[in-house]
This record gives structure tokens, C-alpha cells and sequence, in this order.
């Protein structure tokens, strides 16, 4: 389904659509969701622009007035919409926006040229993780210990393989965040984790670079912790998280 927004302006938005998506028979109020949102995120409906009503989306759409009711709902829960009685539906501004919810962070991305939405992020993460890395250090058991030093060797073994390398790097952070016991981090670290990855292709040699360099910060941060501190293992995961993403942000913008 594409929408194609011929004038905007504030209020009402006019838009076109083909009508493609509306044939699918699942999960169609995600489709008026998705569709909506990404028109919001991108600007295509600037804030305190007011949508359409629910008769004429369900006419663009061909949904029924409950499944398009349902998406607007689903909006408004994400902070993107306002609905009221006798005025319509109204785009929110941006700080309004939950940033967090998969859907929303994920189009927030795509549309997230000048990368500042994941410098955010990345900010957020590193802030939170150096916290939970001095709580760990004092709560991590002998077990998560040696899982800790057996993730390290394999990582080494995967300079090639860079999905099996990722997935080994996420499960270290992992095993230090699930120790701190602060699991509203574990849940929002986890989010950019998902939606905020950014890496340099394999193919380069500074690539390989980067990941033996991942190695070698995981394995300062697991000898702090090992030695039961918490301050230097907190400073150490900081250190890699902020220049990690310095490198990265550096490859994406000469790409």
C-alpha cells in the first residue's frame, strides 16, 4: 500500500492510496499502524495536522471502521496521534513520540539521516550499561563468570562469521546486564540493541580491526569484573560503547 501525499497542510491531509495491502488478510489494523506512522515520521503529516476521518481512511484503506478505529488507537498509545471526540485525529509532536516501541523506533531510524536519533541511543545505552556493570560486578556468580571468559574465546574464533561474532557480543552484554538485576535496562538496552545496530562490512580489513578490538574491550571488562570492580568496569564498558559507536558513525558517514 502506497500513500501519496499530493498537498499538505495543516488541517485536513489529503492522501492517495493504491489500495494493494488492503487485500491482506492479516493483522490489518498493524497495516493502518505502520502505514500511518511512517507518513507521520517522516513528515509527510506534520504536527497538528489532522487525519482524516475514520470513514474516509476505511474508504483509502478498504478496512472496515473498526480496524481503522483500532490502528488510530494503537497511534494515539504510541504518542504519535491525538484522538478527541468533535475534532478529530491530530499529529502530536515529536517529543510526544514513544521511542521506544519497536515500530516507531524502527521508522524513526529509517528516517534518521544525520544519525541523531542514534547518538540518543547510544548515549542511553552507555549510560545505563556503565551502571549496570558496577552492579554486576558485585553480584555476578562463578558460573556467569566463566560463561563471561568462554564468550570471549569464541568471539576470537569468529572474526569471519560477523552474525555469529554480533550474536556472541550481545549475549556478553547480556550476561553483565542480567547480573546487575535491573531488568527495566535489560528491557530498554535490549530495544537498541535490536533496532540500533550499525557495522562496517566483513570485507574490510579495517573491519576485523574493529572486531579484535571488541575482543580485546571485552576482555579488560571481564577482568575488572572478575576482580570485583565495579567503578573500572563501569568506566571500561563506557569507554567501548562510546568509541564503538565514534568508528562505526565515522564508516556510515564516508560509506
Amino acid at each position: 500500500m502506497m500513500f501519496r501525499v499530493d498537498s499538505v497542510h495543516t488541517p485536513p491531509v489529503s492522501l492517495v492510496l493504491d489500495g494493494s495491502r488492503s487485500r491482506r488478510p492479516a493483522r490489518l489494523a498493524s497495516i493502518v499502524l505502520e502505514e500511518l506512522a511512517d507518513r507521520i515520521i517522516s513528515g509527510a503529516f506534520p504536527e497538528g495536522s489532522v487525519l482524516p476521518t475514520e470513514p474516509v481512511l476505511g474508504e483509502r484503506f478498504g478496512f472496515s471502521r473498526t480496524v481503522i478505529r483500532e490502528g488510530l488507537k494503537q497511534l494515539e498509545e504510541r504518542g504519535l496521534v491525538r484522538v478527541e471526540q468533535g475534532r478529530g485525529t491530530t499529529v502530536q509532536p515529536r517529543d510526544s513520540w514513544d521511542l521506544l516501541d519497536p515500530a516507531v523506533i524502527r521508522i524513526a531510524l529509517a528516517y534518521d539521516r544525520d544519525m541523531s536519533l542514534l547518538d540518543d541511543l547510544i548515549t542511553v545505552r552507555r549510560v545505563l550499561e556503565q551502571e549496570m556493570a558496577r552492579a554486576a560486578a558485585v553480584r555476578l556468580t562463578d558460573a556467569e563468570l566463566a560463561a563471561l571468559g568462554e564468550n570471549i574465546e569464541r568471539m576470537k574464533a569468529t572474526y569471519d562469521d560477523y552474525e555469529r561474532f554480533r550474536a556472541l557480543d550481545n549475549a556478553f552484554h547480556a550476561i553483565v546486564m542480567k547480573a546487575s538485576g535491573n531488568e527495566v535496562g535489560l528491557t530498554i538496552v535490549r530495544t537498541i540493541h535490536t533496532h540500533g545496530g550499525v557495522m562496517p562490512p566483513l570485507a574490510s580489513a579495517a573491519s576485523r580491526a574493529a572486531l579484535k578490538r571488541t575482543v580485546d574491550a571485552h576482555r579488560a571488562i571481564y577482568a575488572a569484573l572478575a576482580a570485583r570492580d565495579g567503578e573500572v568496569a563501569g568506566e571500561l564498558i563506557s569507554s567501548h560503547i562510546h568509541s564503538a559507536w565514534a568508528e562505526r558513525k565515522r564508516f556510515k558517514r564516508s560509506a
